[in-house]
């Protein structure tokens, strides 16, 4: 793919992924648009990434774009979901800065502007809209939401941003870093936070819903959490490792407690003495035994596993984020 100069990007693009909004797209557009023209004096656009939508989502994005061609827009052949729309848009966006956004409006636009006047005046490669309280959200959710970021940041890899979500804007440099990554389950908001580069986040308070109801349900929740967990850890791959030498552990321990219960009467475990039973505590110490071992030769299998998921991901191992220019006159 050829790179295209800086000079004809537009200043920033705004990635949108939409599905079913035929009624939020014009209130967006009402809203968004004159906020861009005033920040980029007229160098914007807005991709818009219809994910298999029912509606006439379509028809509006395409019926835009004849209007003006900053209005863009990818179609996709069905529903795929919201990530993986996000990715779509990320892949085919162009420009200085790249800006994603939900339909919905509950990412304000002049918040957008804020995360925009930060990478360009401030000098940052990412910086990530971190969400306020949820207004919209029963109390368990939000305790949910905030459970979930937090036990993220535990377990990756690296640091991943708490309490954001997709709304955000990337310089050039971090846009052309994600898109190098050839991710099969693409999870955004974990991709931009791994990339590194200079990051940093703007606090806001996210507005109620103006039209039609949150696409995520439970289930896809849930489905998104665990893509991150897999994405960006290797814990539960090693878990079983830890299981086997936390109950190789125990079960030696219970071995000297049967041991000095044997050698001297008077030591009881509850009352209970192990000779009453013979071969109980012998059969009680070996199954438990076994279950270590299988639950270790599991963990190491997970480790050879682990390995094998990166190599598979193809990952580079580090993204780089300037070189010296190499001294052509040296002797």
């Amino acid at each position: 793919m050829s790179v295209v100069p800086a000079s004809h990007l537009p200043k920033l693009c705004v990635v949108i992924p939409c599905y079913n909004e035929e009624e939020s797209i014009p209130v967006l557009v009402e809203k968004l648009t004159p906020v861009l023209e005033a920040e980029t004096g007229g160098s914007w656009a807005i991709l818009f990434v219809d994910d298999g939508s029912r509606d006439s989502t379509a028809s509006l994005i395409w019926a835009l774009h004849e209007k003006d061609a900053r209005y863009q827009g990818v179609r996709l052949s069905r529903n795929f979901g919201h990530q993986p729309a996000v990715w779509t848009g990320i892949q085919h966006a162009r420009g200085e800065c790249i800006g994603v956004i939900d339909c919905d409006l509950q990412d304000p636009p002049e918040v957008l502007m804020e995360l925009y006047r930060k990478v360009v005046n401030e000098g940052f490669d990412v910086i990530s809209g971190v969400r306020g309280k949820r207004e919209e959200c029963p109390w368990w959710l939000q305790l949910a939401y905030r459970t979930f970021y937090r036990v993220m940041n535990w377990l990756a890899e690296h640091d991943y941003t708490l309490d954001s979500g997709d709304f955000c804007v990337v310089n050039r440099r971090a846009h052309e870093a994600l898109k190098r990554l050839g991710e099969a389950t693409p999870v955004h908001r974990g991709l931009r936070s791994w990339v590194g580069f200079k990051q940093s986040t703007v606090s806001y308070q996210r507005p109620p819903r103006l039209h039609g109801q949150s696409k995520y349900n439970l289930r896809r929740l849930t489905v998104l959490a665990m893509n991150n967990l897999v994405n960006f850890s290797t814990a539960p791959l090693r878990l079983a490792t830890f299981v086997g030498l936390f109950m190789g552990v125990i079960t030696l321990f219970a071995a000297g407690l049967f041991l000095a219960n044997r050698v001297f009467p008077s030591f009881s475990l509850f009352g209970y003495y192990v000779g009453e039973n013979a071969g109980t505590a012998t059969l009680v110490l070996y199954l438990s035994f076994i279950a270590s071992a299988l639950f270790f030769c599991i963990g190491i299998l997970g480790e050879y596993l682990a390995v094998v998921v990166k190599e598979v991901k193809k990952r580079p191992v580090a993204v780089v984020a300037e070189v010296t220019e190499e001294n052509s006159n040296r002797g």
